[in-house]
């Protein structure tokens, strides 16, 4: 299960790179390398939601990458670095939503929409079964 969690996690990252990259050829926009590495530096399109985005991509990256540096920040840091990836999925939904070019279209909103409220209910869900276990295990006065 880590491996392949390690793995989709890479894999991730690796198409938020691709998506980047192919920007760069597209005529319409003419992204220049600055635009797609710069947070909010996208003047020609959606600027804000652009950014988010790319800030998305680069919180993704601490979070893939820390998986190699795992020992070495020891495990209550890592998994301190690793809820970071709440921010980069929401960063990520939000640029989908707001600056996809596809985002109108009923089969893509319908992803998002799910994938959204997919990781709310199971963020809230393992909130809820850890208070709960936590409460259990405090003796009563």
């Amino acid at each position: 299960a880590f491996d392949l969690h390690q793995y989709s996690s890479l894999l991730g990252l690796a198409f938020g790179l691709f998506h980047a990259l192919i920007l760069m050829g597209d005529k319409y926009i003419n992204y220049t390398l600055a635009q797609i590495i710069i947070p909010f530096n996208s003047v020609g399109y959606k600027p804000i939601w652009v950014g988010l985005g790319q800030i998305g991509f680069y919180l993704l990256a601490i979070v893939s990458l820390s998986f190699y540096v795992r020992k070495r920040l020891g495990h209550k840091t890592w998994r301190l670095i690793h809820f970071i990836s709440f921010a980069a999925f929401s960063l990520s939904l939000l640029h989908g939503l707001f600056s996809g070019t596809d985002s109108p279209v009923d089969w893509v909103r319908t992803f998002y929409w799910t994938t959204g409220i997919s990781l709310l209910f199971l963020t809230v869900y393992r909130v809820l079964i850890s208070v709960f276990q936590t409460k259990k295990q405090k003796p009563a006065h």
